[in-house]
């Protein structure tokens, strides 16, 4: 098969990225034909001021430099299928219709909420927010949720307006859990397009892990990971030790905020290597966050080294965290329960061992490369079928 994969990278390097280059070799190993379509938001920020105005003002709603891209890519490569993850912001909505104008079946992997969300979180002010889930952008511009902009997020919110004009081509839908497919069917997708697939990990866990007695959060140092909660109710916790990896906007925050907990220590971005030695080493991993999350990725990581979550008993991390069985859920949001719960993992080694133990074993079971495999291509064929059917 050949297959069209289609990428736009963030400014920062991010999960996505990641399952796009999984999923490339996965299918690269299978003997598939893979060619791919990236752009990267650095080439926007390298631009001259003007450059970026007069992209922003006659390209992010439609691209036709990016139309021609695709369609010559079609021309002479005549994929199979398309496979898109992330279209924003350099590749733009116009890759829809070139692919649908040439007749190629789309797949689009939601990797987040952003058709329906400036922010793609469905979180700001600290709290869930869903006020532009019924196209009510207002609040979003006002509020500057993109970038911290009013320019910004007008011109975002009238790409994310007319998005229902793109969504119509998408022939079907990734989603990662189930609780993010029953949000973006009350957002308005059709959940007869829809196929559950969770991402898959690449690890080898190392043979000879530990436990060196502290906890591990991993992520973006951001509000609505959860990242404020958790250095409160480590400071309830002064005897118990938290590690901390990875970077963000609220970098300087964290610093300010753990400047007296000598049970704190923040390491910054760590390689893909010293992160896994980290979670290999660890009691347990903290998942503390607090929006609507489609997957959690570093919880599935923590499976594979048999070590349990603490996680926000919100959206997947529930489905992935089953309480008193392979982790621990905590009320999002609440230190103090977070904490409570902080103290009985440290204090109870049976339980936290065995919830590890069980951990393990539910990765295993769920998320090997192969099952991942035989899924991505059940979508694949059942989309060209589709796709042929509605010609």
């Amino acid at each position: 098969m050949k297959i069209l994969v289609i990428h736009n990278h963030y400014l920062e390097k991010g999960g996505e990225d990641e399952v796009v280059k999984r999923e490339v070799s996965l299918l690269k190993e299978h003997g598939h034909q893979v060619i791919l379509y990236e752009k990267s938001n650095q080439d926007i920020k390298k631009k001259p001021f003007l450059d970026k105005i007069a992209f922003i003002l006659g390209e992010l709603n439609f691209s036709k430099a990016v139309y021609g891209e695709i369609e010559n890519v079609i021309k002479i490569q005549k994929p199979d299928i398309a496979h898109v993850h992330n279209i924003f912001i350099c590749i733009t909505p116009s890759v829809y219709f070139a692919l649908k104008r040439n007749n190629v079946p789309i797949v689009q992997t939601l990797h987040n909420y952003r058709p329906f969300c400036i922010k793609g979180t469905f979180f700001n002010a600290g709290k869930i927010c869903e006020k532009c889930r019924k196209k009510r952008f207002f609040s979003a511009i006002l509020r500057k949720c993109w970038r911290n902009s009013f320019v910004l997020s007008f011109f975002l919110a009238r790409v994310l307006y007319r998005m229902d004009r793109f969504l119509k081509n998408i022939d079907s839908y990734i989603v990662l859990s189930k609780s993010s497919m029953n949000k973006f069917i009350e957002c308005g997708l059709q959940k007869k397009k829809m196929h559950l697939k969770p991402n898959f990990l690449d690890i080898d866990p190392i043979g000879n892990a530990q436990d060196k007695n502290y906890a591990l959060f991993i992520g973006r140092l951001a509000d609505y990971k959860g990242i404020g909660t958790l250095v409160e109710a480590f400071k309830l916790c002064p005897s118990f030790s938290l590690k901390i990896v990875g970077d963000g906007p609220m970098r300087s925050q964290v610093r300010n905020l753990i400047l007296s907990c000598k049970n704190i220590e923040w390491l910054g971005q760590l390689g893909r290597d010293l992160v896994f030695e980290l979670i290999s080493n660890s009691s347990f991993i903290i998942f503390p966050s607090e929006c609507y999350e489609t997957m959690g990725g570093v919880i599935i990581e923590s499976f594979s080294f048999s070590k349990p979550v603490l996680a926000s008993n919100l959206g997947a991390m529930r489905e992935l965290v089953s309480d008193g069985v392979n982790g621990i859920l905590f009320n999002p949001g609440d230190p103090e329960d977070l904490a409570k719960k902080v103290r009985y993992l440290f204090s109870h080694n049976k339980e936290r061992l065995g919830m590890g133990e069980n951990a393990g074993k539910y990765y295993r079971e769920r998320f090997s490369r192969e099952e991942n495999y035989r899924k991505l291509m059940d979508i694949y064929t059942t989309t060209i079928g589709s796709s042929l059917k509605n010609q």
